[in-house]
């Protein structure tokens, strides 16, 4: 019988994290996944182990890890998917609002990854799959900085893939476009309202949340990552879904006035 290979996933309380867990742990992982505030009704997820995690804080990361080192004896596979995203525009956007979004989208990224790197660099092996967005290589109005977030952790994956291969670790990014999670209503919203925004806000947060209501299903992305770090090859970017795919070939081949037209048209804003 042969050992199962451990993942740590984070943000599994709910949406495209609890099912990456489920799927993971159904397909051979023994599988440790994090929430904020894990409380004792919730010790377990199934057959998902839960850990205590605050993606702000350096020791919780580095504490984290320990926790599933010291359980499990190895990490095989890191799922950052925790993440949060926040509506508005970049100008109603305060500086603190965007420094606090990027401590946990991508700082915690960063926390994470640096944690389990040594352990993985030592056992030879090791696959990071980072739960990006389509917005990671599209505009997205109105959620900027939630945009931003994901354009540099394109380009960190990327980076990362690329100096730890040699190790025999590797680093792949999932692209989902909408999926029916509850992101938008657990997304914030900036905190410093301006009047001439408000019809283009509000017009984009109804696009959003009606394209949530009818978006993937979570289980697809999870399956997608379950094949990134199956793979004994896995490649550096996997789009998740039928939206995904398509909308990344409209980008590659549309012209762009024709795709700025459409961008503009699903999110109902002005022609202008």
């Amino acid at each position: 019988m042969s050992r199962k290979k451990i993942a740590l996933v984070t943000g599994v309380s709910s949406g495209i994290g609890r099912a990456i867990a489920a799927v993971l742990s159904g397909g051979g992982f023994r599988v440790f996944g994090t929430m904020r505030n894990p409380n004792e009704t919730e010790g377990r997820l199934g057959d998902v182990e839960l850990v205590r995690l605050d993606l702000r804080d350096d020791e919780s990361a580095r504490s984290c890890v320990r926790t599933v080192i010291d359980r499990a004896g190895r990490v095989d596979a890191l799922v950052n998917n925790a993440g949060y995203t926040l509506i508005g525009s970049l100008e109603e956007t305060s500086i603190e609002e965007a420094k606090e979004l990027f401590e946990t989208n991508f700082f915690g990224v960063l926390r994470m990854s640096q944690a389990v790197l040594p352990i993985m660099r030592e056992q030879g092996y090791g696959r990071i799959a980072n739960i990006g967005s389509v917005v990671g290589f599209l505009p997205a109005p109105y959620q900027g900085i939630y945009a931003a977030s994901k354009h540099a952790l394109e380009g960190y994956s990327e980076s990362l893939d690329h100096e730890v291969r040699q190790f025999g670790i590797r680093v792949s990014v999932i692209e989902p476009g909408f999926t029916r999670t509850d992101i938008a209503r657990n997304g914030r919203l900036a905190g410093q309202p301006l009047a001439a925004y408000a019809r283009e806000r509000d017009h984009v947060l109804d696009a959003v949340r009606q394209s949530v209501a009818i978006g993937e299903d979570p289980v697809k992305v999870a399956s997608v990552v379950l094949e990134a770090l199956a793979s004994r090859s896995p490649r550096l970017r996997y789009l998740a879904g039928r939206e995904a795919k398509f909308i990344s070939s409209l980008r590659k081949f549309a012209p762009d006035k024709l795709f700025e037209k459409g961008l503009r048209k699903q999110f109902k804003l002005s022609a202008a």
